[in-house]
């Protein structure tokens, strides 16, 4: 009842409270009394403050990358027309070199092939038996110097014969030695070849004078082969001589004979590289005594 009766006299004051403010405001417009009379809310009833969003992270520019600059829309990309490219020069064509002049010859060579072979088919013997090496190389090397063609047994089993007698030493065995073999080669030339026994304690020399002795002589030379066991002859050569100086020549190979009658012994005849013959061409050694050639490389020539 007390709270109706307050009720009514707030209401009545409010009506005055009205009146009387149209009386003393007059004119004043509506709305500023409109928003005068807006009831303020209860300060009892404030809203919870609305939560502060969480703070927006900006994403951190990759350091690999820089953002492209906003290209300006008043600027016309391309060259500037006030500074146009400079135009590239067109380089020099290359002078065509004026053709080198064709030779009217084969250019002139330094050096020069010069081959001698002496080998005459009719003129080479076989041995006829195993034991007669010398006496068959120097019935060829007679026949090659004087022109002959004499191959008889006879002869050769004769030529044996007076080369024993004629020996350095004396063997029990068959065989016969370089002093028989040269003197044999001197006196069935009849003065027509002076053969000699030559040693040599350097092989080289003794491979280079073997040439020299068919160049300068034309007639072929003995040599003892396989620590000389068995007898060869050598009928030529061939050498590279230069065409400035003569002088220097270098020994590229020998042509050889073998008389036991056989490819292995290089029949009728063979060509050899200076090293192949090298091969063959080994020191004398004589097993059934001491000899002056021991040791040594044998030649019978000139």
């Amino acid at each position: 009842m007390d709270e109706r009766r307050a009720r009514f006299a707030r209401a009545r004051r409010v009506l005055l409270s009205g009146a009387l403010g149209v009386l003393v405001m007059g004119a004043a417009p509506w709305s500023a009394a409109a928003a005068d009379a807006t009831p303020t809310p209860e300060a009892t009833a404030d809203p919870s403050p609305d939560p502060t969003p969480d703070p927006t992270v900006e994403p951190a520019a990759e350091a690999t990358s820089e953002p492209s600059p906003t290209p300006d829309p008043t600027t016309t990309p391309g060259p500037s027309p006030t500074s146009p490219p400079s135009p590239t020069p067109t380089p020099d064509p290359t002078p065509t070199p004026n053709p080198s002049p064709t030779p009217t010859g084969p250019p002139s060579p330094t050096a020069t092939i010069k081959a001698l072979n002496l080998y005459r088919s009719s003129a080479m013997t076989r041995q006829y038996t195993n034991y007669w090496c010398v006496p068959a190389a120097t019935q060829s090397m007679v026949n090659l110097v004087r022109g002959t063609s004499n191959r008889s047994y006879l002869t050769q089993k004769y030529y044996y014969k007076l080369t024993r007698q004629h020996n350095r030493y004396t063997y029990v065995t068959k065989g016969n030695d370089p002093q028989g073999w040269a003197w044999a080669a001197r006196y069935f030339s009849r003065g027509e070849a002076n053969y000699t026994a030559r040693a040599f304690t350097d092989k080289t020399a003794a491979v280079n004078f073997i040439a020299e002795t068919i160049q300068r002589t034309r007639h072929p030379v003995g040599v003892t082969v396989r620590a000389g066991t068995h007898a060869w002859v050598v009928l030529g050569y061939r050498m590279q001589v230069s065409t400035t100086d003569p002088s220097k020549k270098t020994l590229l190979g020998l042509y050889v004979s073998g008389p036991l009658g056989t490819s292995a012994d290089r029949w009728p005849y063979k060509y050899l590289t200076v090293a192949q013959f090298r091969d063959v061409f080994t020191r004398y050694h004589e097993w059934q005594r001491k000899v002056i050639w021991e040791g040594k490389w044998v030649v019978i020539s000139e």
